[in-house]
């Protein structure tokens, strides 16, 4: 079975240098556009306070427009949803107000692992956390952030010697023209 090595050089220690390891893409599974509030986030390290902060943001948002129910397709959801609800309600960092908890609390959530990555975990997962057994989701795949990687992965080479500001100007402007062809070429 061919071995995934997304993120080995920042779990080798070979990025400790670096002012961030990665990027954190929160995006839309059915138009593929980038969610503009937390959408691209540095990632420090790789803990899941990482990619709680930005989650959270593009949640919060998300239950302001009124869904009820949300599928979250990540690599490790298996691992990652355990403890989310103690995560972000942490009495010292919490990442949603006491308000906002209950609010939360009545989303419906769906916690899934993309088909591709799906086949490199244990077989429990494969039950539990597949597309194909969960109802009202048709024939997603879950990989849609990994086509948004492979346009802005051709910048990593030129961003990663660039400055703070420099760095997050680039990212930025590289996120809002993929939604802007996105959103003009959804014709073609």
């Amino acid at each position: 079975m061919p071995r995934i090595r997304a993120g080995d050089a920042a779990r080798s220690g070979q990025s400790k240098n670096r002012p961030c390891t990665g990027l954190i893409s929160i995006s839309c599974a059915q138009k593929r556009c980038i969610f503009q509030r937390c959408g691209l986030r540095d990632l420090i390290s790789p803990r899941f306070v990482n990619f709680d902060f930005a989650l959270v943001q593009v949640l919060l948002w998300i239950m302001q427009m009124g869904l009820h129910r949300i599928i979250i397709s990540y690599d490790i959801a298996c691992k990652y949803h355990i403890n989310f609800m103690e995560r972000i309600a942490e009495r010292s960092w919490p990442l949603m107000t006491p308000t906002e908890q209950p609010l939360f609390s009545a989303l419906i959530v769906v916690w899934l692992v993309p088909k591709f990555h799906l086949a490199a975990h244990i077989e429990g997962c494969a039950d539990k956390f597949s597309f194909n057994w969960t109802k009202n989701v048709g024939r997603t795949c879950g990989e849609l952030v990994e086509s948004n990687w492979a346009a802005l992965g051709m910048m990593a080479t030129s961003i990663r010697e660039m400055g703070f500001g420099h760095r997050r100007d680039t990212i930025n402007d590289a996120m809002c023209d993929w939604n802007w062809r996105k959103a003009t070429g959804e014709s073609e």
